[in-house]
């Protein structure tokens, strides 16, 4: 009675993800999360600080405990880890992203997901990785077309960053800059989806929305995945989607 006690305690109180049956495409999808994750005995442990814990079945009496809904017989559950004084960052933050991960995996491989935590406010959004900067000539070249007017950069309040808006009218999305030192702030470093890249400390442009993940429609999606991407292959960098998973084509940004 006590093993089930535990495990329904810990269903019910953590960000988890539940599946009708266990998705064949887990290995893949958590391994495109973070290239250099590792499986210790139960759990992932992902470079972030993140761990999630599975395949855990659910039983009748474990469902109802957890307050689960029914229908769902296998789970994955998450935790967080205590890092090296190189990498440590506040749980708060590495409980986000938790609960962006089973939001993404729930999306990726046709899940739910119980999290007790308050609502995340997800918009849609994409992030550009790149070791190398680029001049914000280039950037406006190549956003200027998808945000369907001239744009322009304007100073933040960080030293070396910047923000790009319209010289007039509106945009779908907001452009911000974060040079490379902003990556060694452990608050929020760049997502283990990035790989080796990680470690080189890179800068970060980041397409911001307004619109809610879950309602983003093709338009909007192959607006700002195709601005994303083509930023990309400008710099020779990576997409991130705002749950921190690899994005590779528009579509990948749609919810599913």
């Amino acid at each position: 009675m006590g093993l089930f006690d535990n495990t329904a305690k810990r269903l019910a109180s953590r960000p988890t993800v539940l599946f009708e049956v266990d998705p064949a495409g887990m290995a893949d999808a958590v391994t495109s999360y973070d290239p250099g994750m590792k499986v210790r005995s139960d759990r992932f442990v992902f470079g972030n600080g993140v761990l999630l814990y599975g395949p855990v079945e659910i039983t009748p009496e474990i469902a109802t405990k957890a307050g689960l809904p029914v229908g769902m017989t296998v789970a994955y559950y998450t935790s967080i880890a205590v890092q090296g004084k190189a990498e440590r960052r506040p749980d708060d933050e590495k409980w986000e992203d938790a609960g962006r991960l089973i939001r993404g995996l729930a999306i990726r491989l046709g899940g739910a997901i119980h999290d007790p935590r308050p609502a995340m406010d997800l918009t849609l959004d994409a992030s550009v990785y790149s070791g190398q900067p680029l001049p914000v000539e280039d950037v406006i070249e190549v956003l200027s077309p998808f945000a369907g007017h001239e744009l322009e950069a304007g100073p933040m309040e960080l030293r070396g960053a910047y923000a790009l808006r319209p010289v007039e009218g509106s945009v779908l999305f907001l452009t911000m800059y974060f040079p490379p030192w902003v990556a060694d702030m452990r608050v929020q470093p760049p997502p283990p989806a990035v790989g080796e890249l990680r470690r080189q400390k890179p800068c970060q442009w980041e397409l911001h929305t307004s619109v809610p993940v879950q309602d983003a429609g093709l338009e909007d999606c192959q607006t700002v995945g195709g601005a994303a991407l083509a930023l990309a292959h400008r710099a020779g960098g990576v997409v991130t989607d705002t749950y921190g998973f690899p994005v590779t084509r528009p579509e990948d940004l749609l919810p599913r």
